[in-house]
């Protein structure tokens, strides 16, 4: 089933869950099966929210909301956590408080945590050059602009560098 996230206007909320891995296919089917459950039933004050979520990389769940239809609130945001944290228990895969930091090893997408990401940058693993993911990304326009997906020196990945520059 195609995503409609692409139709929604730019300032759409987004919300990027990383898993620890890449995702089986029956993980990738329970994903699907959950989040085409809840979606339909996803409301800010008893309103329905226009919402669809993709499945990328094999390892990425995209989830977002068009707010020019119904603005989301904290517990309408409470609720998509709460669905994630349930598949999160269903797979044995934390989606919610997963390694910070994926990126792109070769056709590989690793994901780490902090301190382990730094040290990649020592040794010259990880340069500013290395294609990262970048998760606090919070609406649709520069999802869709490609900056999920950008060099580390283009993002706030950058700040290894200079806290490994600043500590030399």
């Amino acid at each position: 089933m195609p995503s409609h996230i692409s139709q929604f206007p730019a300032d759409s909320y987004l919300r990027v869950f990383h898993a620890p891995r890449r995702l089986i296919e029956a993980e990738q089917a329970k994903i699907s099966k959950v989040m085409a459950a809840f979606l339909p039933t996803w409301v800010a004050h008893e309103v329905p929210i226009t919402g669809d979520f993709e499945i990328l990389h094999d390892q990425f769940i995209v989830v977002s909301a068009n707010e020019s239809i119904t603005p989301l609130s904290g517990c309408s945001k409470d609720s998509l956590i709460g669905v994630i944290r349930a598949l999160s228990a269903a797979l044995d895969l934390d989606f919610v408080h997963g390694p910070p930091l994926c990126f792109r090893a070769g056709e590989e997408i690793r994901a780490v945590d902090r301190k382990t990401f730094g040290d990649l940058v020592k040794a010259g693993d990880v340069t500013g050059e290395t294609v990262v993911f970048d998760s606090t990304i919070a609406s649709v326009g520069p999802y869709l602009a490609g900056k999920f997906e950008t060099k580390a020196a283009d993002c706030w990945h950058a700040k290894a560098f200079r806290d490994l520059a600043t500590s030399e």
